[in-house]
């Protein structure tokens, strides 16, 4: 899934428990694990990049995505749609705080971190490895239709 697509859905579990920041970012990440069994069409984007194919493609994908989550976020904190800030703060870290984690994998090849990159791919995995990823471009069209779901529920 895309990183705003975490974070939306973090946001939304989150209100849930608008009292609760920290069952809150326990939700929102369970939501990033539970969201990434679904195929999402990235997965031979993240082969290309492993296998060094596609590193440029793969690094526009995730700062382009980066850069409209940001502007998600700073939208949801400029407007008077929330209530519960602490809560749907800690939704979106729990969000997208795998993914971000994961890069830093990528990027450092830290030790500690390859315990949380396996669970990571292993749901992430978990359908596409026996049933396959759907195209790029309709993994898009999915989590499109996806996030905007996601946000009328905010709205």
């Amino acid at each position: 899934m895309f990183i705003t697509t975490h974070a939306a859905l973090g946001a939304i579990v989150a209100e849930w428990v608008p009292d609760q920041p920290l069952l809150a970012f326990g939700l929102g990440l369970l939501s990033h694990f539970l969201s990434d069994i679904i195929p999402h069409g990235d997965s031979q984007l993240y082969k290309g990049y492993v296998a060094g194919s596609k590193v440029k493609r793969a690094i526009a994908y995730v700062t382009i995505d980066g850069v409209i989550s940001l502007v998600f976020v700073l939208f949801l904190f400029n407007t008077r749609l929330i209530e519960n800030r602490a809560a749907i703060s800690m939704g979106i870290l729990g969000g997208v705080l795998p993914d971000l984690l994961v890069g830093l994998y990528e990027v450092t090849k830290t030790k500690w971190l390859i315990p949380l990159h396996r669970v990571h791919f292993f749901f992430h995995n978990m359908v596409t490895h026996r049933h396959g990823d759907l195209s790029f471009p309709s993994g898009f069209a999915m989590q499109m239709v996806f996030l905007s779901a996601l946000l009328s529920r905010l709205a």
